[in-house]
C-alpha cells in the first residue's frame, strides 16, 4: 500500500517536473504570436558645430526657434579665403587664355607645314630636273624641320599647361572645401532648446553652436528575447498612443540592439543560459510624437 502511495508521488512528481519544463521551452521558443508592449517616445537631441574654427559673421537662432533641415544655422569667416578663390580663378582663366593661344599657334605651324611639304615637293622635282639649285631644296627641307620641331615643343607645353592646370583646380577645391566647412546647415527639422555663440564671437573646431531637439522623436520598446522574431529590422509594427487606443498608425524598426542593463531572466531549459532584453527603436510613419509620451506597441501575427 505504501509502495504504491510512493510510486503515485513520483508519478506526479515527474509530470509536474516535465509540464514545468514544458512551460519552460514554450517561453523560450518564439512562436511569432502577437504580442503588445509599451513604448515611450525619446527626447532626441543634436549638437551642432563646425569642423574648423573661426568668427561668427551671421545671426545665430534664438532658443525656442523652429530650424527646418537643409537651412542655414551659421556661418564663420576666414580671412583671405574669398582673396584666395578669386586669384586661383583669375589664375585658371589665364591658363584658359594660354591654351586657346597655343592650339591657334599648332594650327598655323601645322598650315605652314603643310606649305614647305609641297615647296619641298616641288623644288625637289625641278632639282632632280636641273632647274633649280639644290641649296633651294636643302632651304626648304631646313624650314620644314623647323616647322616640326616647333610643332612638337607647342605639343609639349600642351602636358605643363595641364599640370598648371590640375595643380590649380586641386588648390582651389582645398578652398572651396573650407568656404564650405564654414557654413552651417541643419542635418534635420527641429527646435533649439539651447544657444552656446552669437555672433562675432570666436568658436573652436567641433564646440557646439546651438542644441536642437528633434521634432519627429523615434519610440524605443523593450522586447524580450522569446519576443524578437516579432521586430524585424525594416518591418512594421502597428502604434497608438496609451491614451488614445482609437488613433493608430504604423511604425518601422529601425535598430534592435541588446540592453545591458536591463536584468535578464534564467533559462533553465537546455541551452542554461540567460535571457535578454532588447531595445527595438521605431521610425513613426505619417504621425507626430512628443518626447517622453507613451505608447502600446503590437507586433507579430495573430
Amino acid at each position: 500500500m505504501k509502495r504504491g502511495i510512493w510510486v503515485a508521488v513520483a508519478v506526479a512528481i515527474a509530470v509536474a517536473g516535465a509540464w514545468g519544463y514544458g512551460a519552460l521551452v514554450r517561453q523560450e521558443n518564439d512562436d511569432g504570436r502577437r504580442v503588445q508592449l509599451l513604448a515611450i517616445a525619446e527626447e532626441q537631441r543634436l549638437d551642432l558645430s563646425f569642423s574648423r574654427s573661426g568668427r561668427l559673421v551671421t545671426r545665430v537662432p534664438e532658443e525656442g526657434e523652429a530650424v527646418a533641415a537643409g537651412s542655414l544655422v551659421a556661418r564663420i569667416e576666414e580671412p583671405g579665403l574669398t582673396e584666395d578663390a578669386s586669384d586661383l580663378e583669375r589664375q585658371r582663366d589665364q591658363l584658359t587664355a594660354q591654351e586657346r593661344s597655343r592650339v591657334e599657334q599648332v594650327a598655323q605651324l601645322h598650315a605652314q607645314l603643310a606649305q614647305a611639304v609641297s615647296e619641298e615637293k616641288r623644288m625637289s622635282r625641278l632639282a632632280h630636273e636641273g632647274l633649280a639649285p639644290a641649296a633651294d631644296l636643302e632651304t626648304l627641307q631646313h624650314k620644314r624641320e623647323e616647322l616640326a620641331a616647333g610643332i612638337r615643343a607647342r605639343e609639349a607645353d600642351k602636358g605643363n599647361l595641364d599640370a598648371q592646370e590640375q595643380s590649380l583646380a586641386s588648390r582651389l577645391e582645398k578652398v572651396q572645401r573650407f568656404e564650405k566647412e564654414g557654413t552651417l546647415l541643419s542635418p534635420i527639422t527641429g527646435t533649439v532648446l539651447s544657444r552656446q555663440h552669437r555672433q562675432g564671437e570666436f568658436v573652436a573646431a567641433g564646440d557646439p553652436i546651438i542644441t536642437l531637439q528633434v521634432e519627429s522623436p523615434y519610440l524605443r520598446v523593450e522586447v524580450p528575447e522569446e519576443r524578437l522574431s516579432a521586430f524585424p529590422v525594416g518591418g512594421s509594427v502597428t502604434v497608438w498612443p496609451q491614451s488614445r487606443p482609437d488613433t493608430r498608425f504604423a511604425a518601422r524598426i529601425v535598430s534592435v540592439k541588446p540592453r545591458a542593463e536591463f536584468a535578464t531572466r534564467k533559462n533553465w531549459g537546455l541551452q542554461s543560459r540567460d535571457l535578454k532584453t532588447f531595445s527595438v527603436r521605431l521610425a513613426p510613419h505619417n504621425a507626430a510624437v512628443i518626447s517622453g509620451q507613451t505608447f502600446v506597441v503590437e507586433a507579430g501575427r495573430n
